[in-house]
């Protein structure tokens, strides 16, 4: 994993974060933690720490701002937390949430690069490049929530890396984890509509399904099986590939969805709402055949965009 922020010069402007979900066995449990840098025009780069922890109670979120960040092993370290393919370590004190942490990451599939042309990581479009270093893992390590150890044995989860000049004017992380008879595949893809003019483009994805030991390669600039129907609990989203077809109905508990403000290096605001414990059901068409999935592991459903795609409020941190 290569970080982009050091060889930013002073008059650009970047974003860039490492984050990590992580989810509980069979419980709609899951922390996520995220390191960010903003560089904007003609200032040194700065870095954030956001963490939000689902239980059954719903949401407890923090997040520290203005913290030195510098790349180490691999990773990032934003002030009190570091963390990349090989783990996540770190803490946090606030009023709706004290934790702290210290967890390394088994591998369970090779990187995916959301891309399939490299070519695409190296031009001005699209503004956000997205990458997981490590799409699928097992979790070992200690991990306390407001005092209380959190038993670690079975969690698994992801790694993912992202970066670029500006987020798209709306985007979607999708994710799904605990496909198939083995209980080894998974699902990663993002979506996004750009602003041309006053205009936005139609959805475009970008991603994989791991099914059965085979990768399939979903989206892509020039694919029109894109759909999005988004829901106020949820959303329903089709993407196609070669030889493959995957609809996802995904569903959020509304007291189980975090709300955040993202900014800009240029100074836009976004609202983004992410739930981490959503369930899941896929629709997978391949050989001519179809089967009806249901993820061992709840899901990843993140909407980005100038409003807020559920009726969840925004946490107190302005970014």
């Amino acid at each position: 994993m290569r970080l982009q922020f050091p060889d930013v010069s002073i008059g650009r402007r970047l974003y860039e974060s490492v984050y990590v979900v992580l989810v509980h066995p069979d419980q709609p449990r899951a922390l996520w933690v995220r390191t960010t840098v903003q560089k904007r025009p003609g200032a040194a780069a700065t870095g954030a720490l956001w963490v939000t922890w689902f239980d059954e109670a719903g949401v407890r979120a923090g997040k520290l701002a203005g913290l030195p960040a510098a790349p180490v092993d691999e990773g990032l370290e934003c002030g009190p937390a570091r963390q990349g393919p090989g783990g996540s370590r770190g803490g946090i004190e606030q009023d709706g949430l004290t934790a702290a942490w210290d967890i390394s990451f088994t591998p369970r599939a090779e990187p995916l690069e959301h891309f399939a042309r490299a070519v695409l990581y190296r031009a001005p479009l699209p503004r956000t490049k997205a990458t997981s270093p490590v799409p699928d893992l097992d979790a070992h390590g200690s991990l306390t929530v407001d005092g209380a150890a959190v038993d670690l044995t079975g969690w698994t989860g992801m790694l993912g890396h992202n970066w670029g000049t500006e987020h798209a004017a709306r985007w979607i992380w999708l994710r799904g984890a605990g496909l198939g008879a083995d209980g080894t595949g998974w699902l990663d893809v993002v979506l996004a509509r750009v602003k041309v003019g006053r205009a936005l483009t139609p959805w475009t994805g970008f991603g994989a399904l791991a099914l059965d030991g085979e990768r399939h390669r979903l989206g892509g600039l020039l694919n029109r099986g894109t759909r999005v129907q988004l829901r106020p609990d949820g959303a329903q989203i089709s993407l196609t590939g070669p030889g493959v077809r995957v609809t996802t109905h995904a569903t959020v508990p509304i007291a189980g969805t975090v709300g955040w403000e993202y900014a800009d290096p240029g100074g836009h605001r976004h609202e983004v709402v992410n739930c981490s414990v959503a369930t899941m059901r896929l629709e997978v068409e391949r050989a001519g055949r179809r089967v009806a999935l249901e993820p061992s592991r709840r899901g990843v459903l993140e909407v980005g965009g100038d409003t807020r795609a559920f009726g969840v409020p925004l946490q107190p941190f302005a970014d």
